[in-house]
This record gives C-alpha cells, structure tokens and sequence, in this order.
C-alpha cells in the first residue's frame, strides 16, 4: 500500500507528513460559532440573535489517516488559512422565554499540497470538505445561568491525487463522520451599560468521540441606538479526541480569539 512504503522509509523518523498537514484545518478554520451571542437576560423575552463569527485558532495535538502512523500536529491560524477556499457559517438562536434553541452548521472547503518527505518528488493535491453541525438547547433556570444540551455532528472528507504512481497508488480518499452529545452551561453578567459577559462551558457524555470538551469566555459590547447589535470578542478553548480504528483518528486541542458580530430581533 501507499503509505506501508513510507513508514518503512527512515525519513519517516525526521519528517512530518506534509500531505496530511491539512488536517490541522479539520473542526478549525474559524468560521465556528463560539456561542456568545446571548444578548438578553429577560427570561419573558422573544428573540432571534444571526451571529457570524470568526475563530483565529491554533492547533495542536495527533491525526491518523488510514495506514498512516500518527502525525504530530502543529499549526497558527495563519498556516490554516492560507489553504482555504470557502468557509461559511451562521450562528442562529431562537429564544421564547427561559428557553432557548440553537441551531450552528458550518461548511469548511480547502485545497493544499501534498507532499511526501521524500526528495525529488513532485506534491500532488488534498482537497477537504468539512461539515460541522451543533444543535442544542438551552433553559434559563436563574437570572444569568443557563444549561444546555445538545448534539455536535462532523463530517470529514480528503481526497489525495497527483502524485506520482508509482511510487504511490492512484488518487486515495478518506471520508468519516461522529456525532457527539453534551452537556454543559452558559453563564451571563452585565458588565455596565454597554458590556457584558458570557462564559460556556460543556463536556460530551455520550457519542463516538473518545471524549471531548469546550470552554469558551467573551466580553461583548452593545452598540446602535436600539443597542441590538452587539461586538463579540473572547477567547475559545475545544479537545476532541476521536478514533475509528484503522480508518481516522484526531487527538488535538484547539484554542484562540474569536471576533464576531451579533444581530438581535
């Protein structure tokens, strides 16, 4: 196979596989919601809250393709984003009273090089298509708590072609997906007229993932007349560990600013 031939290459000992460098964009790219849009804390409150976000983040952590060994992952928000080709994502809630609805999809598509450590050979192409889907809910049970449960849905897909066969075999693809179910709350303060605070934490209970949680903090400030429009700043904290032996693993951590704006109907 493809890649027996590599790990019995002692380069494999000093080189990082740069044709799976693209899975450190996997769940990043940034154009995931962080969940700080709650704006009021009126449990008789009706509102709709569009909330598109930009995560800045950088990832660290283990991957597996396949037959592959595990490739140590390393990477800034400027290594993912020089790879992107589309990215989009809406962050939308739906509150009626103390409770709360959250629909979150993010679609991720990339193209990089590919290349082997081995000298002399041209890089091939990897292309990735990723779906990210977060649905929860959310119930206000006192003035600035909130708990939340819900599920998280991934869905991975990276197709390799262009080097040369052989050494190598025709163009190869991988494609996975897991879901998993957590539970965790969302806490909010006003900080004065203007500002306030809101910090999310949850952890999966059940699901594919070996385990995984996410924390994230923001300080968020009102502005226009009707002060329904609101700046997002804050800082975001995920681990996922998940593994499907033989096919796909992902070990990492993922954490950095996330900056965004919120609109509240």
């Amino acid at each position: 196979m493809l890649f027996k031939q590599l790990r019995e290459n002692n380069a494999m000992k000093d080189h990082k596989l740069k044709v799976l460098q693209v899975i450190l964009i996997l769940l990043t790219v940034g154009l995931l919601s962080s969940n700080a849009s709650a704006q009021s804390f009126d449990k008789n409150a009706n509102e709709i809250i569009l909330a598109p976000y930009l995560w800045g983040t950088a990832i660290s952590g283990t991957s597996t393709v396949g037959e592959l060994p595990p490739l140590d992952i390393d990477a800034s928000f400027s290594d993912i984003l020089s790879s992107l080709n589309f990215a989009m994502s809406l962050h939308t809630e739906f509150k009626r009273g103390p409770w709360v609805f959250v629909i979150d999809p993010t679609y991720i598509a990339l193209e990089m090089e590919a290349a082997p450590p081995i000298d002399g050979v041209e890089p091939g192409t990897m292309e990735i298509d990723i779906w990210i889907v977060e649905l929860w809910a959310g119930y206000q049970f006192h003035d600035n708590w909130e708990l939340i449960g819900g599920a998280r849905y991934q869905d991975q897909s990276i197709s390799v072609s262009g080097l040369p066969d052989p050494p190598f075999v025709p163009p190869v693809g991988v494609s996975d997906n897991w879901t998993d179910w957590f539970i965790g709350a969302r806490f909010n303060t006003n900080l004065g007229d203007k500002w306030f605070m809101v910090w999310r934490g949850d952890v999966a209970v059940a699901g594919d993932s070996d385990s995984s949680w996410n924390t994230s903090i923001f300080f968020n400030r009102r502005v226009g007349k009707r002060g329904n429009k609101t700046v997002v700043l804050g800082y975001r904290y995920f681990v996922d560990d998940y593994n499907n032996v033989g096919t796909y693993a992902w070990d990492v951590t993922e954490n950095g600013p996330v900056a965004g704006f919120s609109w509240t109907f």
